[in-house]
């Protein structure tokens, strides 16, 4: 499974993208083992209270989860996952 990380994730991660050679089953446990690897400035971007924090976004093979079973999207070896922050802009 490929991961691709934006804006503050990467500083966060110190990566672009990487492939987990042990895919997560779900969304929520593929973020559940990125929060526990990449620790507290990566879970606060992504994750409050358990949930997908408010604006940020995940991907999966270009399909944003909230139109999907959202944290709860399976995910295969062969799923492209990409990983956004909330964004601001003006």
């Amino acid at each position: 499974m490929k991961v691709s990380y934006f804006a503050l994730l990467r500083e966060a991660t110190k990566k672009r993208s990487e492939i987990r050679e042990r895919p997560a089953a779900t969304v929520r446990d593929l973020l559940n083992d990125l929060v526990a690897e990449y620790g507290p400035n990566f879970a606060r971007w992504i994750m409050k209270d358990g949930e997908l924090a408010g604006f940020a976004i995940v991907l999966v093979n270009g399909q944003d989860i909230r139109g999907l079973q959202g944290l709860d999207t399976p995910l295969t070896p062969d799923s492209d996952v990409f990983i956004f922050p909330p964004l601001a802009g003006g």
